[in-house]
């Protein structure tokens, strides 16, 4: 999805809320999460490339339950006046909230979308009395994290381990998830 009318979207996404996916936003969704990286880019990462159900209308469609959770993680979107421009995933973990997945299209990436919606997680996370926000992020064979690496560590996500795990098996021999976490003051 262009950004036909311009910059519609600020450099600071002062008109960005984030809120409970529905149904409806499921065509937005694949195409954010679709957006998300170039092609092949994620190879070696398992990105949004490697077959999530998020990156299919109908697989999404098909794994949807109401109000907004697919599997056992709830869905959140970034909107911008109507246009869904940002998503993401979280899971209850008892003690944290776990971001699970976030995506933002290329063109609208480094605009504060992002940070926006993990600042909305955790802003929840500490309205629910959670101790923490966790996350993983692969790190591919060849010891390179993925792109966002820094990013989380700017955002003052902290590094709790690496492993391999089902996820990162999936991914190729060598391929590690390094698990993040930021504690709730």
């Amino acid at each position: 999805m262009g950004n036909e009318d311009g910059d519609s979207i600020s450099e600071t996404p002062s008109g960005v809320i984030v809120r409970t996916a529905t149904r409806e936003d499921i065509p937005g969704i694949v195409q954010v999460v679709t957006s998300s990286v170039l092609e092949g880019e994620d190879l070696g990462f398992g990105g949004p490339g490697s077959g999530s159900v998020f990156g299919d209308i109908g697989r999404l469609s098909a794994a949807w339950q109401e109000p907004n959770r697919v599997r056992s993680e709830e869905v959140l979107v970034a909107d911008a006046g109507g246009r869904i421009v940002g998503c993401v995933a979280v899971e209850d973990r008892g003690e944290a909230l776990e971001l699970v997945d976030i995506d933002v299209p290329r063109d609208l990436q480094r605009r504060g979308i992002g940070t926006r919606m993990v600042r909305s997680v955790e802003e929840r996370a500490r309205r629910e009395g959670k101790r923490a926000v966790t996350l993983g992020t692969s790190r591919s064979a060849a010891g390179v994290p993925w792109k966002s690496f820094p990013w989380w560590l700017s955002l003052g996500y902290r590094v709790t381990g690496e492993e391999e795990n089902a996820w990162t098996r999936a991914i190729g021999p060598g391929a590690r998830e390094i698990r993040m976490r930021k504690d709730l003051g």
